[in-house]
């Protein structure tokens, strides 16, 4: 099993997500892609707009609805409550982070929709 060190420890991947908090599929990912160990295990800032929708919302909600619909609901949701809306990548990136028991899987092109949530597992 590989190990990563941060701070002068070796820890495996599964530690790593512990520690951070970060899915380990997240962590080899960012790894993958030449992020330092530093770099792969912070974590971003959720942005205030998506923290106050996701407590004003319940998650189970948007299980089987597009990434589009659910960015146009936080959209409207936004403009309603004084918030500044981010975009659509942000907003699923930071609701992946914010719900690892959530993911988004594409669906077929031509139907309009390219991403649906889905609970992991």
């Amino acid at each position: 099993m590989k190990r990563y060190e941060l701070k002068n420890a070796w820890y495996t991947i599964d530690e790593l997500s512990e520690m951070s908090g970060i899915p380990s599929h997240t962590l080899r990912d960012r790894l993958r892609r030449g992020y330092s160990v530093d770099e792969a295990v912070k974590v971003v800032p959720t942005h205030d707009s998506v923290k106050a929708f996701c407590d004003a919302s319940l998650y189970t909600d948007w299980v089987g609805i597009p990434m589009e619909e659910l960015h146009h609901n936080y959209w409207k949701w936004c403009l309603q409550n004084g918030f500044s809306p981010i975009t659509k990548q942000g907003l699923s990136r930071q609701i992946m982070n914010l719900y690892p028991m959530l993911k988004t899987i594409p669906t077929k092109r031509g139907d309009r929709c390219y991403r649906i949530i889905r609970l992991r597992g």
